[in-house]
């Protein structure tokens, strides 16, 4: 109700106090109350019987009382009537609001469907847009990731065009590919590759102008062969049979599969890159030739030959003999450079040394050796001397030793449990006298040590996996056929007291006339361990990287060294820098690598299946002893050159383009930049049969590096 209708219901409230109001609880009840003063005023009236016109009249005043109470009832009623036409109409006013509301909502409804169909239609013609181009945004995402191409901009087209222009983008491109392909078959710029990690060799060969066969075999039909650009991804499938011209492969293939042009990097037979193949090879080439392999090979035996185990068992026992000598000159305090002989003080200090050595090292009190076992080495080495100093008498290098059981135990007690020989300083200038003879004579004597540690290596593995240093006779004896037992350099080179061998990369484009081409940039390969001969483990001896990647660095090692366990050659030269010894890079290690691989290469040829356009990369890896002197382990055939670490990120991409430039710019070319590979052997003439005529040497070839071995 609004305000007015509450001030005329006071109004009538004041004027008409028995107004009959509204039927709620408290109206009823005033009702009540005055029908029972009502009714109470005419019995009252009847008892007493006293003035009944009185109650008459009242009952006359209450008859109009109540006729004025209707008269005022029906004039409520009017008005309650009219009051509530007002609220109707108010009600009314306020549905036709709401109409009004939902009209105006329904109208912006519409024009936000509006909006929305507007925007779907926008959507529409950006979603054909996009599809119609998106060929074309490929190929531009494609072109941004090449930087060594330059595409055309694209020029403001409008969308009815775009398809048009994509489409003729496409066309135009597939036929330039088309072109280079029918070029490159024409000039023999076919290539073959089944390298999983070639994109080295793929880039320098298409920025010279090849094209890639895509074929599961290089020999594949026209149905399988397929080449794709590179940069665009368009195939074109070959109509009919494409050779390849050039083909890498780390398979063997067989070679009259081939045709006389094709090149490809494989050779058969090439028995030095296996470790009893290189044992061999060597062993009958010095036979031949004046050359001695032990001046850069370690000694070697095969124990798959019947006669090789013996020979080794003697090896052992020449080497346990000189081994005595060695230890009777250090424990006195002299070796083979020093001629100064110490006081009886100092021997007597040395000697207490090495008995408390004894004890630590084994095991309980160290032993006294009676010095017997000195004056049989010197027979043993003195008849040793007389041996290679007269190569036609018959072998009688171990004539001294009568029993060798008893002298090998008590080379063990001095050797491996640090027992002391008795009255040893009496012999020390017998020892150093004969072991000055036996130096002139013997090159691998300064490298054998005195502890008689021997490398035992599986003849068909590869990557370091079985090989173990050993110094029990009666254990390597028990290996079996497929075991190569190899001498143990036991005074390596170290770099922070921690061994390391170098892989020297070396590539043959010919075999007749032999042409081999040296790589000057190498990369060094650290152990995990400190070096210590104490302790055999392969973590400190095989400083192969496939072994060490899978085991943690000592703690205690130098901070200089190398986390990756892998230095690049100018890192180690470097390092001689440092120590003062920068001069022997180029006059002891480069010529002594080079004459190690000439010499090995040479023995070699004969057995290797001759093909013509043929060539392959070689690894060979060296040790160097404390004089710097390399000594050649082993040679492995197609070596890995996966770039696992930072240094080989260094070397190899330049020496696969390097590679390139030797096999395929040099024939064009003899005068092209051939990078970091130097031509370090070749011969001059080949008759075709099987003999040389001349031999082209480094000087006849001016290069520089070593004369001819």
């Amino acid at each position: 109700m609004n305000t007015l209708t509450k001030r005329l219901w006071k109004c009538i409230s004041y004027c008409f106090p028995f107004r009959k109001k509204k039927p709620n609880d408290n109206a009823v009840e005033e009702i009540e109350i005055k029908q029972e003063s009502l009714e109470k005023q005419p019995i009252e009236a009847n008892s007493e019987r006293e003035t009944s016109y009185e109650v008459n009249s009242e009952r006359e005043t209450t008859i109009e009382a109540n006729s004025e109470r209707e008269t005022s009832y029906e004039v409520n009623s009017e008005r309650e009537t009219t009051i509530e036409a007002n609220s109707e109409r108010e009600t009314s006013y306020e549905v036709n609001s709401e109409r009004e509301t939902t009209v105006e909502a329904n109208s912006e409804i519409e024009t936000s469907n509006e909006v929305n169909s507007e925007r779907e239609t926008t959507v529409e013609a950006k979603r054909k847009r996009e599809t119609t181009t998106k060929a074309h945004r490929k190929r531009k995402a494609a072109n941004k990731s090449k930087s060594t191409r330059k595409t055309a901009k694209k020029p403001n087209v409008s969308p009815e065009r775009d398809k048009l222009y994509c489409d003729e983008c496409v066309s135009r491109q597939k036929r330039c590919f088309k072109d280079q392909v029918k070029t490159s078959i024409a000039k023999k710029k076919v290539f073959w590759t089944d390298f999983k990690r070639s994109n080295d060799f793929e880039r320098g060969l298409l920025s010279r102008g090849w094209v890639k066969k895509i074929a599961p075999t290089f020999n594949a039909g026209p149905k399988k062969t397929v080449f794709r650009d590179p940069t665009y991804g368009h195939k074109i499938i070959s109509r009919y049979d494409i050779q390849p011209n050039l083909i890498l492969t780390r398979q063997r293939i067989e070679l009259h599969l081939l045709k006389e042009d094709q090149i490809t990097n494989h050779f058969c037979r090439v028995h030095a890159t296996s470790k009893s193949g290189l044992c061999k090879v060597l062993r009958q080439w010095c036979l031949s030739c004046d050359a001695n392999p032990h001046t850069f090979f370690p000694r070697c035996y095969m124990f798959s030959k019947i006669n090789e185990k013996q020979a080794f068992i003697d090896d052992f026992t020449m080497t346990a003999a000189c081994g005595i000598l060695k230890w009777v000159l250090r424990t006195n305090g002299k070796s083979l450079q020093d001629e100064v002989i110490p006081s009886r003080k100092e021997k007597e200090e040395k000697t207490a040394i090495c008995m408390s050595d004894a004890k630590i090292n084994n095991h309980g009190p160290a032993r006294i050796v009676p010095e017997d076992i000195i004056v049989t080495a010197l027979v043993a080495c003195q008849f040793h001397l007389y041996d290679l100093t007269h190569e036609d008498e018959d072998d009688i290098i171990c004539a001294g030793i009568v029993d060798r059981k008893h002298f090998i135990s008590d080379y063990y007690q001095v050797m491996h449990h640090g027992a002391h020989i008795q009255n040893s300083d009496k012999y020390v200038d017998y020892c150093h006298q004969l072991l000055c003879k036996l130096r002139r004579v013997n090159p691998q004597l300064d490298i054998d040590g005195e502890k008689n540690i021997w490398i035992s290596k599986p003849r068909n593995l590869s990557r370091g996996r079985g090989i173990r240093c050993r110094n029990d006779l009666k254990d390597i004896c028990s290996l079996g056929r497929e075991w190569v037992v190899e001498k143990y350099i036991e005074r390596p080179l170290l770099v922070y007291g921690t061994k390391f061998d170098l892989r020297q990369h070396f590539l043959i484009t010919d075999w007749y006339p032999l042409t081999i081409w040296f790589y000057k940039h190498s990369f060094l390969r650290f152990s995990s361990q400190p070096f210590t001969l104490e302790s055999l483990d392969t973590a400190t001896h095989v400083c192969n990287y496939a072994i060490q990647k899978k085991l943690k660095n000592a703690p205690n090692r130098h901070p200089n060294l190398p986390e990756e366990n892998m230095w690049h050659s100018d890192e180690f030269k470097e390092y001689l820098c440092t120590i003062g010894k920068e001069q022997v890079w180029d006059s002891i290690i480069i010529p002594g690598m080079k004459k190690a691989l000439i010499h090995t290469m040479k023995a070699t040829r004969e057995n290797v299946k001759y093909r013509k356009n043929s060539f392959d990369l070689f690894g060979s890896d060296f040790l160097f002893g404390e004089n710097f002197q390399p000594w050649l382990l082993e040679i492995q055939y197609k070596p890995g050159i996966t770039k696992d670490t930072s240094v080989m990120w260094k070397i190899v991409p330049p020496m696969v383009e390097d590679m390139l430039r030797v096999v395929i710019d040099y024939k064009d070319d003899p005068n092209c930049n051939v990078g970091g590979f130097e031509l370090i052997y070749k011969q001059a003439n080949y008759t075709g049969n099987g003999i040389l005529s001349k031999e082209k040497t480094f000087r006849d070839l001016k290069i520089t590096t070593i004369s001819d071995p």
